[in-house]
């Protein structure tokens, strides 16, 4: 995987990782300069680009989507395709005799890649609720991506943004940077508590940074 995600970087070795969630952010030239001069992005789901036309928040480039199978679509989710890397999380199926098959709104040629349970998804599930080994707990795919850059990437400088449940871990619904992406529910099995736990432990930690 860490090969595949390199194939796509902007530039080697990769220095710098931008792990960009999907929260809504203000204009920010810092935060839209960093992002865009990263050697990797990532971004997940119903991600969005700054248009040419509007403020600078989030920027315009992507290397690697991590997403899951239910990610509504937007119009950057499946911009300049070809030139990414697409890593799908599974973490609902871990005991799915069937496991679903990839949306029909997707390219047939999209060559996604899915997220190892055993190597990635058990592992951050056990880290976030240790005392049931993560049973009852499903990851949002921001803490996955998160995870997976760190996981991938641990020697290079990994900054994260766009995670709204980093100062607010009682949310009951998600807000979007996409314009007109309508709010939609946080699922039960999403524990923000913990989530957003994790994620400021890595922070205060010095393995990660955190850009508002």
């Amino acid at each position: 995987m860490r090969d595949h995600a390199t194939s796509y970087a902007a530039s080697t070795p990769v220095r710098r990782v931008a792990v960009v969630a999907n929260a809504p952010l203000p204009p920010s030239v810092e935060r839209r300069d960093l992002i865009d001069s990263s050697d990797l992005v990532v971004r997940v789901n119903s991600l969005a680009l700054d248009s040419p036309d509007g403020p600078p928040c989030v920027g315009t480039r992507t290397n690697v989507v991590v997403t899951a199978r239910t990610a509504r679509p937007t119009p950057a989710f499946l911009a300049d395709y070809p030139n990414r890397a697409y890593f799908v999380t599974d973490v609902f199926h871990f005991v799915a005799p069937l496991v679903p098959g990839w949306p029909p709104w997707w390219p047939a040629d999209l060559g996604a890649w899915m997220v190892p349970n055993r190597a990635i998804g058990r592992p951050l599930k056990y880290l976030l609720s240790p005392e049931t080994g993560g049973e009852g707990l499903s990851p949002t795919t921001g803490t996955l991506a998160a995870y997976l850059a760190y996981r991938l990437f641990p020697e290079a400088d990994i900054v994260l943004t766009g995670f709204s449940f980093l100062h607010d871990r009682n949310q009951t619904d998600w807000g979007y940077h996409t314009p007109g992406l309508r709010r939609s529910p946080v699922i039960a099995s999403h524990k923000l508590d913990r989530e957003g736990a994790y994620l400021q432990g890595l922070v205060d930690r010095g393995e990660v940074r955190h850009l508002s």
